[in-house]
């Protein structure tokens, strides 16, 4: 497939750009899930098997250069392409309100599933700071999911 290369730079290119997001840019200390965003984009532009190698591949970089535990992000990528594909089957994402409501609720159950699991493992986090780390990133995440999107449809295109 012709695709390939761009979707593997263009992956490449958003991890090393998670990894050093600018310290101007964070607001309360919150990055935006660019990973994220590019493997749930690929589901409105791309076929269902494209878009769910690429959002595994989105979480395996994920969790080789973020701290992670148990391969939390290479699971839940590959479920939230699934559901993404699935969501787009049976109502319309062509607008794109539609698409900034579908990250938004992808972004604030993958933050509550990363929350959860960092519970689950053994550290204490106060109800605020969980909150805080749930809501902030996720609207942040779906305030640059645009750009994203552009993107990627520049390279379907």
């Amino acid at each position: 497939m012709k695709n390939w290369p761009l979707i593997l730079l263009t992956l490449i290119a958003l991890a090393t750009l998670q990894l050093s997001w600018p310290v101007p840019l964070k607001f309360f200390n919150a990055n935006p899930d660019l990973l994220l965003i590019f493997a749930v984009s690929l589901v409105f532009y791309f076929n269902f098997k494209i878009a769910l190698i690429s959002g595994v591949l989105a979480g395996l970089l994920k969790d080789a250069f973020l701290p992670s535990a148990l391969a939390i992000n290479t699971a839940s990528f590959a479920v939230w392409s699934y559901l993404t594909f699935r969501l787009s089957s049976q109502i319309s994402t062509e607008n794109d309100y539609v698409r900034l409501v579908v990250i938004l609720i992808v972004a604030l159950l993958n933050n509550a599933v990363i929350g959860i699991q960092s519970l689950s493992s053994g550290s204490f986090i106060p109800a605020g700071i969980f909150l805080r780390n749930l809501i902030i990133p996720s609207v942040y995440t779906m305030a640059l999911s645009p750009l994203v999107f552009k993107l990627t449809k520049k390279i379907s295109g």
